[in-house]
């Protein structure tokens, strides 16, 4: 081997560690991404999914496909565990206030205070819904502790918001409901997954936050067993304010403000002891440092200032001439001892196994000890390539997986911007949007379908079928026509969606988004004959500007605001099965793309008074 290949295969070796740096801080940026909208044991059984029908061939992929009844379900069930809802009285004074823009920034000022609070008392923030804010203790992993937990997370919930009611001078505040009881968690559907809870414990522990008191806990006669008498309540009638809690024993909890403050003394030492510890630590670090690199940093010094090198890449380059270094000096021994060849080798190439293979000391030595240095160097090179090769192709195999599973939990834009920075909690991604056209798609029937009993798992087999409802409409979100939709979550049975929140395609948007209203519509029938099952959808739309962004960095979450958002949700719930209801607005540029509309007439909806909306024909 010349000289000159020498300087080649030296430079080929850099560039590569280069490569593996650039992909391992990617791969680690992308998973963490991705742990702070999953749980970790949801995260690996989604990545194993993908890398399993990555790896079949399309041809067996679609026999799995027709010979699977049902799609992949990730739910489990979780015993013990304490739910708590929290919602912002005033909020409506509140957004009436400021515009929406301000309105965002303050909710995620709020929310991401709110997480903080969680994390302190080892709660996982399940969803944002507006104003709404829920949580869950005991998942997940299980604590015997978490009753105590929802009820402290609730009471500085209500402390952490009188900051806000000061600084804005609207009398709002927190109600907070905690029940205790059993949940079924994970994800369903096929795009947009969000971790989420169900169970008639989940849809109890709502009601305790709806049946509660401004500023108060309201807990239920289950999370006052687990508290062992830690703190003081008293007695309410929860079932005065909802109906659903009558003849339920709940209580308020007294928040005590009679926390004991450290000394001092003891403050001042637990400081000092932390300060130690961190410099020992730092003092370790920069040791191993030092005797790791200490054969780089002479070499990518020089020829960072002669090449004018960034420090990124001399970074880059003084990683990859320790590498080389190590390797060549590895290499040396190796030839001058020759019964520790494959040994050598072995140790200073981990990743190659097809080196110690070839070179294992069941082989007979002689022939690689004889051969000349030049010939024994060439082979080297050829299973050093090859090693470089596939451990490169294992790595883009690994970041497309993790990209691909990214695009399922966050739209791409809003994944490309989160990935590589240090974003603080309440850091603010949003956009304006002139005009989106948002939908809300309900099956109210499934309250009534969904029961706990032996012969459906307690609740499981009800949501395999809800799986199975919200995994065909994300289906139709991968044809062509229906690209510029978006969905942006499930709400219990609710379906939520928005066309125009990429492109500003205007009537466009709309004919999509009610192509896409009439395409689930067609969907569930075909659900229905082949489960025997009659559900109806209940669909309501409005257009309008919205703002969209991300709510609470260190856990993200997608969604939009805006009065737009909150008529098209209304438009749901005032509405009837099997129909899709509009505002007046809306009905004009409906009828414009061709469609027809039938008047309702005049009705009342929550905070917007008398509306006069339309049916959209969808015959």
């Amino acid at each position: 081997m010349t000289e000159r290949d020498r300087r080649i295969s030296n430079q080929k070796r850099e560039e590569f560690s280069c490569i593996r740096s650039k992909k391992e801080v990617t791969k680690y940026q992308q998973e963490q991404l991705l742990l702070s909208v999953l749980p970790r044991y949801i995260a690996l059984e989604l990545k194993t999914e993908v890398v399993k029908r990555l790896s079949k061939p399309e041809a067996c992929q679609g026999d799995t496909n027709t010979s699977n009844n049902f799609h992949s379900l990730y739910v489990r069930q979780h015993k013990d565990v304490s739910i708590l809802y929290a919602d912002i009285v005033g909020f409506t004074k509140l957004s009436s206030s400021c515009t929406p823009e301000e309105l965002v920034v303050v909710l995620n000022k709020l929310f991401g205070r709110f997480d903080d609070i969680a994390k302190k008392n080892e709660c996982l923030r399940i969803k944002i819904l507006g104003d709404c804010y829920y949580c869950v203790s005991g998942l997940p992993d299980p604590t015997s502790s978490h009753a105590r937990n929802c009820v402290q997370m609730g009471l500085d919930m209500c402390t952490a918001i009188k900051s806000l009611r000061e600084a804005t001078g609207v009398e709002i505040s927190m109600r907070v409901g905690v029940h205790t009881g059993n949940v079924l968690c994970g994800v369903i559907g096929l795009q947009k997954w969000q971790y989420d809870v169900w169970s008639h414990d989940v849809t109890l522990a709502n009601h305790m936050e709806s049946g509660g008191l401004a500023g108060r806990v309201h807990i239920s006669e289950e999370t006052m067993r687990h508290l062992n008498g830690m703190y003081q309540v008293e007695d309410t009638d929860g079932g005065a304010r909802d109906a659903l809690l009558q003849g339920r024993k709940t209580y308020l909890v007294t928040d005590p403000h009679k926390r004991k403050a450290r000394r001092p003394f003891e403050v001042g030492l637990s400081l000092s002891l932390s300060l130690s510890l961190s410099l020992s630590l730092s003092l370790s670090l920069s040791l191993s440092l030092s005797l790791s690199l200490s054969l780089s940093l002479s070499l990518s010094l020089s020829l960072s200032l002669s090449l004018s090198l960034s420090p990124t890449e001399s970074l880059c380059l003084s990683l990859s001439l320790s590498l080389s270094l190590s390797l060549s000096l590895s290499l040396s021994l190796s030839l001058s001892l020759s019964l520790s060849l494959s040994l050598s080798l072995s140790l200073s190439l981990p990743l190659s196994p097809y080196v110690s293979l070839s070179l294992s000391p069941s082989l007979p030595l002689s022939p690689y000890v004889s051969l000349p240095q030049d010939e024994l160097s060439s082979r080297v090179e050829f299973l050093l390539g090859r090693c470089f090769r596939t451990e490169q192709e294992e790595m883009e195999t690994i970041e497309n997986v993790n990209k691909l599973l990214l695009q399922n939990v966050l739209p791409l834009h809003v994944a490309s911007y989160f990935m590589g920075k240090a974003v603080c909690n309440q850091d603010l991604y949003s956009r304006s949007c002139d005009c989106v056209c948002v939908m809300f798609a309900s099956v109210p029937e499934f309250k009534e379908f969904y029961s706990e009993s032996m012969e459906n798992r307690d609740g499981l087999e009800c949501i395999r079928f809800l799986n199975e409802i919200i995994s065909d409409f994300d289906e139709l979100l991968s044809k062509p026509k229906f690209c510029c939709v978006e969905k942006i979550k499930t709400i219990g049975s609710t379906y939520m969606a928005a066309a125009g929140l990429t492109n500003q395609g205007g009537e466009n948007n709309m004919r999509s988004m009610v192509e896409f209203a009439m395409a689930l519509m067609a969907k569930l029938e075909l659900l229905n004959t082949h489960s025997f099952n009659s559900f109806k959808l209940r669909i309501g739309i409005n257009h309008g500007p919205v703002i969209a962004g991300v709510i609470g960095a260190h856990k993200p979450q997608y969604d939009i605001w805006g009065n737009a958002v909150n008529v098209a949700s209304r438009m749901d719930s005032t509405g009837e099965l099997n129909k899709i209801q509009v505002t007046e607005e809306t009905a004009e540029v409906v009828k414009a793309l061709g469609f027809g509309v039938t008047l309702r007439g005049v009705i009342n909806v929550k905070g917007k008074g008398q509306l006069t909306t339309y049916f959209i024909n969808t015959n």
